[in-house]
């Protein structure tokens, strides 16, 4: 009981989901080449990372997305994902209706990527969370789906849409970004830990049960996140990635 009390108060204290939206969307009118208040203009500073020319960005909270924007990007996650989640037996693998559901909550955040054809590049999906597993009660913005289509891959696309999350979250107060991904899907781990700049959570059950690290098939990664524009190394390798609403220990899988 004792570790849940600070989480609960702070929970209390932090409502991040109105201004997460409000910088989403200054995000969005940034990226597309709208006017934004003078007060969100530093978002475009922190924008650094250009894509080709024509495409679209759009943000939506879950529970009011169009239906054929959710058929769209669950299409795309199953396509990405539902193998990795059978090869893996990540919580008794692919199921349907769950990853619906998920995509769908009022508090899931999805940015939305498409070219100018109208096609569905990549997207990425996120909440705000208290996350309190072998740590402090910390604010966080959770990743829980990032996905880039196959034939869109390498092209900056999934380190933008990360950067872009990155940017919203610190407006929300959000002391880091995580994601969980799949250790079978190396491309992932590669991509965040050396394209994003993310490490090992405190709560990444390979560092909390080390002995038996082997045994576990997800690793829980980080990027702190500070008051600043933080600039992510390297170039981009794309990836697909997915989380689910649970505990750490038991959150959803990523991967690319």
């Amino acid at each position: 009981m004792s570790r849940k009390r600070p989480c609960n108060t702070l929970r209390k204290l932090w409502y991040p989901d109105s201004i997460a939206r409000s910088f989403a969307e200054a995000v969005c009118a940034a990226f597309n080449g709208s006017e934004i208040p003078p007060e969100q203009s530093d978002v475009v500073d922190c924008l650094q990372l250009k894509l080709e020319d024509g495409h679209s960005l759009k943000h939506y909270m879950g529970n009011v997305a169009p239906k054929d924007v959710l058929d769209s990007l669950f299409n795309l996650t199953k396509e990405n994902m539902s193998g990795l989640y059978n090869e893996s037996g990540f919580l008794g693998g692919w199921r349907d209706q769950m990853k619906y559901r998920e995509l769908s909550a009022a508090k899931t955040h999805i940015l939305e990527l498409r070219d100018d054809t109208g096609m569905l590049v990549g997207f990425v999906s996120y909440r705000f969370l208290i996350i309190s597993d072998w740590q402090p009660a910390t604010k966080v913005c959770y990743i829980y789906e990032l996905q880039v289509d196959a034939k869109r891959r390498s092209r900056g696309v999934g380190k933008f849409l990360v950067k872009a999350t990155e940017i919203i979250g610190r407006k929300a107060e959000a002391k880091k970004l995580m994601c969980t991904v799949l250790k079978l899907n190396r491309r992932a781990v590669a991509f965040y830990r050396n394209k994003c700049g993310f490490t090992d959570d405190e709560s990444d059950p390979s560092s909390v049960d080390f002995e038996n690290r082997d045994q576990h098939i997800y690793h829980i990664l980080k990027l702190d996140i500070g008051d600043t524009c933080v600039s992510t190394p390297g170039t981009d390798t794309d990836t697909r990635n997915n989380v689910d609403a649970l505990p750490t220990k038991m959150i959803d899988n990523n991967s690319m």
